[in-house]
Parts: C-alpha cells; structure tokens; sequence
C-alpha cells in the first residue's frame, strides 16, 4: 500500500484549541485524510465506534485529542484499534500532564515540539515508546506569512513518519 491509498483520520479538539481546525486543513491538503472533532460533544463511545468502523490505517491526533477515548480501567482506547497513530503535540510535554503518561503501544508515535531536551522527556514519559521531535507549524490564520513554510514542514515530518513506521 502506498502513501495515497492510506486511510488517514485525524482527531482534533477545537473546543479546547481554536487552532486546530486551521492546522487540519493544512494537514489534510498535504496527507488527505479525514478530520473527527473531539470537542463536538458526541458521546465519547459513539466517537470510538466511529473511528473504529472508519478502520483507518493512520490516526493523526493533535494535542492528545484521542487521549479522551478511555475504558473502563482507565487505559487508552486508541491502543485497541489496530492502527498506526501519530500524536502531534503543539506545546511542551508538560503542558499535557497525566494524559502524556497513558501507557502507549509500540504502533504509537508521539512528536514533541522542537527545542524539548528529547532524552530528558523519553526518561519522564517511559510509558510512551516513541517520542521524537516535530518541526513547529504556524498556528496563525492562513494568510500570515509564516503559514507558507507549514506545508513544507507537514510534507517533510509525514515522510519522514511514513519511513518510521514502516507504512
């Protein structure tokens, strides 16, 4: 299967970050995908129903927007779907508190900010086996300046996720 035949949902939270839905449009014109917003108020186990029957290949979530998604023993549902997951985090890891620390399967990916001492936040979040850094995107309105260099930057970390992972 090749990069464009990919099945990609993405999982934001625009209740909690204005900016999310800009900064998925930038992301779907660069991967394609679909976007589901966490914040709409659906019934969180109708919302894991939808993504689950979506079967996507890739789950892209911003600001640990699927970290909602729990069962009843409080662990991550995402690590029950079988699928890839990228979690793309706009601001530094303790920013998350509690909810960087769910355990995370080894299918599961996590990019920080630039600028993170990487070694020091692999050592504090030992239950998340992927961490590596991502290249910041503007959070501005499309027509500043800035926003241009956003799809170069998208086209570089998606390649580069696709390598990682193997897809």
């Amino acid at each position: 299967m090749n990069k464009s035949e990919l099945t990609i949902t993405y999982l934001i939270n625009t209740k909690e970050y204005d900016y999310h839905r800009r900064l998925a449009g930038d992301f779907v014109s660069v991967t394609g995908g679909s976007v589901i917003d966490m914040g709409d108020e659906t019934d969180l186990g109708l919302r894991y129903h939808e993504i689950e029957n979506v079967r996507p290949d890739v789950i892209i979530t911003f600001d640990l927007a699927g970290h909602i998604l729990r069962t009843g023993n409080d662990s991550l549902s995402l690590n029950n779907i079988y699928t890839k997951c990228a979690h793309i985090l706009f601001h530094s890891p303790d920013h998350y508190g509690c909810d960087l620390r769910a355990r995370q399967n080894l299918s599961m990916f996590t990019y920080i900010p630039g600028g993170n001492d990487i070694d020091t936040v692999r050592a504090e979040f030992s239950e998340v086996p992927n961490i590596d850094e991502f290249v910041p995107v503007s959070c501005k309105s499309a027509g500043d300046p800035e926003c241009k260099e956003n799809a170069i930057n998208i086209k570089r970390w998606w390649d580069n996720f696709c390598k990682e992972a193997m897809l």
